[in-house]
This record gives structure tokens, sequence and C-alpha cells, in this order.
């Protein structure tokens, strides 16, 4: 995989990481998962970084998986090697959790879709924590038209995100959908016009920025893991993070710049 597929821009306290195919639309490999998980896991090592931005570079912000990619794949799992599943099942879940590592990192990660973002690109935009488009993106899954279906977590966290009928919908037909039915069923937290898009990510990134990055994390961590928990368990995981949370720099931080009306310095400690 050349370097240059993908790019990762530091700005103050956000970091860009950009999918650089243009000229295949996009187009997401295997290998490309695998380097994106570590961009992303990177970032926790700069205490800087508050905010991660995912986008596209170029007319889409991807057309989905590399269609190439794919069809080694199917060459691979054709063979003795591959009798029984296990070696497609491994294969499946090592892929998933590059995309699992998204939602763990406790950094945000938002996600800024423009004119297309299919597929693969959808199931990578699923696992980020907010997401936005542009009001001339078309989005669908189109796994089942090629005889597949979404295993890297679409099918688990569309459902969740749109409810069981939208989503069985969104594959069955494989219809290509708006932007606005995006917004209107939860897909997408904003659309904006296609110009304004990065501007708006970027204004969000830096707002969340601001916020003290020790709790961002908590608040993410809870919030994910709190979708396959009870209430109860949820509530613990609260005053547990809590109990850390306010023996922290950080917190001691935001209250000495609350009480001297100034603003606060976060250190992530």
């Amino acid at each position: 995989m050349g370097e240059d597929v993908l790019k990762g821009e530091k700005k103050g306290n956000i970091f860009f990481l950009t999918i650089n195919r243009p000229e295949k639309r996009n187009a997401i490999s295997f290998d490309m998962l695998e380097a994106i998980a570590h961009m992303v896991e990177d970032c926790i090592l700069d205490r800087d970084i508050r905010v991660i931005v995912l986008k596209g570079e170029g007319k889409v912000f991807s057309a989905g998986v590399d269609f190439n990619a794919l069809a080694d794949l199917v060459g691979r799992f054709n063979t003795d090697a591959g009798a029984g599943g296990a070696l497609i099942r491994a294969d499946i879940a090592k892929y998933q959790q590059f995309v699992n590592r998204l939602e763990t990192i406790e950094i945000p990660i938002i996600c800024a879709m423009h004119n297309r973002a299919l597929g693969l690109a959808l199931e990578l935009a699923l696992a980020c924590d907010i997401r936005l488009m542009s009001e001339d993106c078309m989005w669908g899954m189109f796994e089942l038209k090629f005889g597949a279906i979404a295993d890297l977590g679409g099918t688990s966290r569309l459902a969740r995100i749109v409810g069981t009928a939208r989503a069985m919908e969104i594959f069955m037909t494989r219809r290509t959908y708006t932007a606005k039915q995006a917004l209107e069923w939860g897909l997408v937290n904003y659309v904006y016009p296609d110009k304004d898009l990065f501007i708006e990510a970027e204004k969000m990134a830096l707002e969340i920025a601001g916020s003290a990055p020790i709790a961002v994390g908590a608040t993410k961590k809870i919030m994910k893991k709190g979708e396959s928990v009870d209430l109860m368990t949820q509530l613990d995981m609260e005053a547990n993070l809590q109990s850390i949370i306010l023996r922290s720099d950080d917190f001691k931080e935001g209250v000495q710049a609350m009480i001297e009306n100034r603003k606060p310095n976060w250190q992530r400690k």
C-alpha cells in the first residue's frame, strides 16, 4: 500500500485523517483499514490531539470497498485453507477489530462525508462518533448486490442507529439514499452545503477540543459501551470513571479556570 493513500495532518488540537485515492474514488482496501486504525491509535500518544476528523480527498468521500482487494480475498478463501470457513471468520474478525478501534479510542471522531459514501465507507463512518454530510451526498449499502453482507459492523451498527426495519430496507433494496434521509433517520447529525462541510466539521472539532479531554473520552466510553449493558451497569460505569476524573489535574484546572473566568489549559492528565 502506498503511503500517500492516507494523509494525516495535525492542526492545533485537531488531527485530519484523509482518504487520499481520488483517482480511485477513494476506494478502501483492507490494508487501508489497518493503516487507518494505526493512525487513529497513534493520536492517543499526542496529548495535544483532542479530536479526529475523517474525510475524503477529491470529488467523493468514498465509493466503498476496493474491488481488486475484494477479489484477492475471494481467491484466498477459495482454497483448501478456506474450507470450513475458519480462515474467513478469522480474517473478518481481524478487519472488524480495525474498524472497532475507531469506537474504542478515547478521542472523538467526526466523519465528514461528501458526494458519495457507499458500502465499506459507510461502515467506517458508522464507527465514528459524529457524522456530517454535504447536501449532495448519496449513500447506500450494496453488499447484497454482489452476494455478500456488510460484515465489518455494517448490519449491526446501522440497525442500532436507524432501527431494524429501516436497516433491512437499506440493505435488501440496495437503494441509494439522500443526505436529507440520513438526517431524518438519525444517521447524521447535520447536513451542510458542499462548500461548507469541511469548514463546519472543523468548527465542531474546535468546540469539542475546548472541552476537558479526559472527560470527553470518558463520556465516549460510557455511551459506546453503555449501548450493550443495562442501566444500572451503565450508572456504575459513570460512577467509576467519575471517581478517576475528579482526581485528575484537568478537573482541578477546570474548576480553577471557572473561578478565574479564563480559558482552561487542559493537559489530558
